[in-house]
């Protein structure tokens, strides 16, 4: 496809911008370009997701957003370049079984596909593919060159600083998929409240992909007419969100295309975050503007102490008897269990150990993922593990604790919350004792706060202002 000399330019041009002390992605992103560039092609770094079994379009060039929209790849259905480690060419997409959407290959104009796997030690971790818009017997000499710039993309996601400190800590020449997608990806978000819940995602270490798949919802013959995208993907929990920071009045045409969508693809689980839900979200880590402004008096008594000392007796009675002849060891969760626990220990007919642990939280500041800033001392390796929180919302936080604590290998892992907002899942998470499900709204009192204030009060109460 090119000769020599343009080739041995393209590979000088990569190799000076794999020695920048640039991003990550901006490295990714040269590499891709000169690949382009070189070889008049559409070129893309696609990259394994924490599953190792679905494929990101990490970075691209002179692709049409409709094919780099088509959803994730699965690694044994496309190409397979990744799945076996070897180069893969294929000179007629039309008439070839290894295309996973032939129909959108086509639309793209795409006639040939090379493939060149990006290699850690042993293994793939995403490819480097070519599409030509002509056919194409790709020469020794093409596919030589593509290996060089894979080689070139894993040295560069090699030599990041943060995936060096991950494989040092972990023993692999690379971070996990997840961390590595994170590091790797170039997006230019289309509003900031995209960004701000990507970080949150990524506070949490929680995988997610930015527009991967849009959605045909109406046609006229063979055209498609209308569209859907939604704004994230989060592939280990196989679930689509929508964002929308639009008025209330002005979020009508975006709810009629979900609809639309979920009579046409009913297997396509999706959230929608309102603006209110979006502002919530924000403010329980103390950012956005409801953060700010919102008044601190209490509303009313949401339940009172007998009502609460009522409850706490009836869990205290069926953990007792869910763990009869058995020790548990229970785990506390910050601070706003404090009150919980205490008296949900008293209450407790079978031996208990206590243990507790801290984590830090999303404040949009210098932290980038979750950290325990306090581990629990006791081992729970072989333990019944009951962890204890306060409240259940997003589900964000739960997930990265139980994760955390399963690596750790209890025989067993339970969870049990004084309250649980089930209108604020955010992630599917079901705790497995539950004191009170409440509606959406700020609570204080009985160990909970809102700016430190309140945790004093023996009723749980909503604060003025909460809607």
């Amino acid at each position: 496809m090119n000769n020599e000399r343009d080739y041995y330019k393209a590979t000088r041009r990569a190799v000076a911008a794999v020695n920048l002390p640039s991003p990550l992605k901006d490295r990714l992103d040269a590499i891709v370009r000169s690949v382009a560039r070189s070889m008049n092609s559409g070129a893309s770094l696609i990259l394994l997701d924490s599953s190792g079994s679905k494929a990101v379009h990490s970075s691209s060039r002179a692709l049409p957003q409709f094919y780099l929209h088509k959803g994730l790849l699965d690694v044994d259905k496309s190409l397979c370049e990744v799945l076996s480690g070897q180069t893969v060419t294929i000179s007629d997409v039309a008439n070839d079984s290894r295309i996973q959407h032939p129909e959108l290959a086509a639309k793209a104009g795409i006639v040939s596909i090379l493939g060149v796997p990006v290699m850690s030690g042993e293994r793939a971790v995403g490819s480097i593919r070519v599409y030509a818009r002509e056919r194409c017997e790709f020469s020794a000499q093409d596919i030589a060159f593509v290996t060089t710039m894979a080689n070139l993309a894993a040295i560069a996601l090699n030599s990041d600083p943060s995936c060096q400190k991950t494989a040092v800590k972990q023993k692999n020449p690379l971070p996990p998929e997840a961390s590595l997608l994170r590091r790797a990806r170039s997006v230019d978000f289309a509003h900031p409240s995209e960004e701000d819940f990507a970080r949150i995602l990524d506070f949490y270490n929680i995988e997610w992909v930015y527009e991967p798949r849009s959605f045909p919802l109406r046609w006229d013959g063979d055209s498609v007419t209308e569209m859907f995208t939604p704004d994230f993907y989060l592939p280990g929990l196989d679930l689509y969100i929508e964002l929308t920071t639009l008025r209330q009045s002005l979020v009508t045409h975006k709810n009629r295309k979900l609809r639309r969508l979920k009579e046409l693809y009913p297997e396509v689980k999706i959230t929608l975050l309102y603006k209110n839900d979006y502002d919530r979200l924000l403010a329980k880590y103390g950012c956005g503007p409801l953060a700010q402004t919102r008044a601190h008096g209490i509303s009313r008594v949401l339940y009172s102490a007998v009502q609460i000392d009522d409850r706490v007796r009836a869990l205290a009675g069926q953990i007792s008897k869910d763990y009869a002849n058995r020790r548990p060891l229970m785990v506390g969760v910050q601070r706003g269990f404090l009150c919980f626990m205490a008296d949900l220990i008293r209450q407790i007919t079978i031996p208990v150990d206590i243990d507790f642990m801290a984590i830090s939280y999303y404040t949009g500041g210098s932290d980038s993922a979750v950290r325990i800033t306090k581990d629990i001392d006791l081992s729970v390796v072989g333990r019944h593990v009951i962890m204890v929180e306060d409240i259940v919302d997003t589900g964000l936080t739960l997930t990265f604790l139980v994760d955390w604590l399963r690596e750790r290998n209890p025989r067993s892992l339970k969870v049990c919350a004084l309250l649980d907002k089930r209108k604020r899942r955010l992630v599917p998470f079901e705790a497995d004792y539950v004191g009170f499900t409440i509606d959406d709204g700020f609570v204080v009192g009985y160990g909970l706060d809102f700016d430190e204030k309140s945790r004093f009060l023996p009723d749980i109460c909503t604060i003025k202002n909460h809607n």
